[in-house]
């Protein structure tokens, strides 16, 4: 591919989690810097078919469409390699006089770790991210498809967890994924096969600055793209492309230290923090829900026998749980947070987990239930299967209220909604194959 013009990419994030933005010509350099760029604020409110719903938001076309100003993150100012020369950098929105905008992903998540640094707290985030790989053409057409590169004996194989075949079959695309990370600074750490064809996860490693973690996983995610299209693929972060192949995840790990450095999570010091942490996430998951599964996709991700958590349950070693604690003592005492999908917002995610630590540590409470061992039933409530049920309890909830601003509560409320409500009424192929031979 030709490299374009030299040029910077000034992005935002919006609700989906995606970048929006503007490419600047690089000889307005000083502009970008200086927070002068604009972008209308509709920009961070559109449903996932890109529009920003006026109606729902009231931020569109009948409010003026306004402008906001792309206030620079500089730590984030790197050049692109798939285009060298030209830069990228992320940035919050603020309004055109100053202050913060209520619907930036990065301010909330802010906003929440403000809470920490209050009481003398520092989260340790390290953010694990699924993905598939897919033939291109697939895409155009509408259903995907593996790459034909992991044909292993002429056929794709259905399971292809730690298959080192596969690994070297796709090893061209893999590398240019962590060499364009690593120009980017992003730490990207271990690459492993996945189970469903053509699915990959890389990890990435621990930051003690969740809002950075949160940077590096969106930005992450556009290195995967620029890397599949740059070895002719294309990849997916949905929670289910498909039916018969286990989904894809964001799974995120935290510890928690003090002051002083050290870990409060370590039950050897302290035999509560952990627990009651754990226990916060689980009394505040069903009220996060609509953050940790945005679409509708990501439900069919979150049923039995699919390789995803069902159930608000918890364990040690144990990867069928919600929250999973892989770690109780020494420094790398921590826990899992195993329910949200690849197709969720980080900032938003990240958001909502970190607030239901805090719930829990200021509730003081263990699990009702005692720690899911290998080969038991869980008797813990069972997590939302239903979409429109986990928006509706999401917007009449105090605990978001208090995480995100009733402001946005509405908005992200009102946009899922209405996106839930067209996708549920929308009559597809399966209910024409289903029903029409046979009603």
């Amino acid at each position: 591919m030709e490299p374009t013009e030299q040029h910077i990419d000034v992005m935002v994030v919006d609700m989906q989690g995606n970048l929006r933005g503007k490419w600047v010509p690089s000889d307005q350099k000083s502009k970008v810097l200086n927070g002068e760029v604009r972008l209308p604020v509709s920009t961070q409110v559109q449903d996932i078919w890109g529009d920003d719903n006026d109606r729902l938001t009231g931020m569109g076309p009948d409010a003026g469409d306004p402008d906001g100003l792309c206030v620079p993150n500089a730590a984030q100012l790197n050049e692109t390699p798939w285009n060298p020369g030209s830069q990228q950098i992320l940035c919050s929105m603020t309004s055109m006089t100053g202050e913060s905008m209520f619907c930036d992903p990065r301010t909330i998540l802010a906003n929440v770790l403000e809470k920490f640094t209050a009481r003398g707290l520092t989260p340790v985030v390290a953010v694990e991210l699924e993905f598939y790989l897919l033939d291109a053409p697939s895409v155009v057409a509408g259903v995907p498809a593996p790459p034909p590169h992991i044909n292993i004996a002429g056929q794709i194989k259905p399971y292809q967890v730690y298959d080192m075949r596969v690994m070297d079959r796709i090893e061209p695309t893999l590398k240019r994924i962590h060499d364009y990370a690593k120009a980017l600074n992003i730490p990207a750490d271990a690459s492993l096969s996945e189970i469903g064809p053509g699915q990959f996860e890389i990890n990435l490693i621990h930051r003690n600055n969740a809002l950075q973690a949160a940077d590096e996983a969106v930005l992450f995610k556009r290195v995967v793209d620029r890397a599949a299209i740059a070895t002719e693929m294309a990849c997916t972060f949905m929670a289910k492309p498909y039916t018969e192949h286990t989904g894809s995840g964001l799974h995120v790990h935290v510890s928690l230290l003090d002051k002083h450095g050290n870990n409060i999570f370590d039950q050897a010091s302290n035999d509560n923090n952990l627990l009651w942490a754990a226990n916060g996430l689980l009394d505040t998951m069903k009220d996060a829900q609509a953050l940790l599964a945005p679409h509708g996709n990501s439900y069919k991700r979150l049923q039995p026998d699919s390789f995803a958590p069902v159930q608000m349950s918890w364990g040690h070693d144990h990867r069928g749980v919600a929250v999973r604690l892989p770690e109780t003592h020494g420094k790398a005492a921590r826990l899992e947070h195993r329910v949200a999908g690849a197709d969720a917002n980080p900032y938003l995610a990240l958001a909502a987990i970190l607030s239901g630590i805090l719930y829990g540590l200021d509730k003081k409470s263990k699990p009702t239930l005692p720690a899911l061992s290998a080969g038991e039933t869980s008797s813990a409530e069972f997590l939302h299967h239903d979409w429109l049920n986990a928006v509706n309890q999401f917007s009449e909830s105090d605990f978001i209220k208090h995480t995100l601003g009733e402001h946005y509560q509405g908005v992200f409320a009102n946009v899922k909604r209405f996106e839930a409500i067209t996708i549920n009424k929308t009559v597809d192929q399966l209910d024409w194959l289903t029903y029409l031979p046979r009603l």
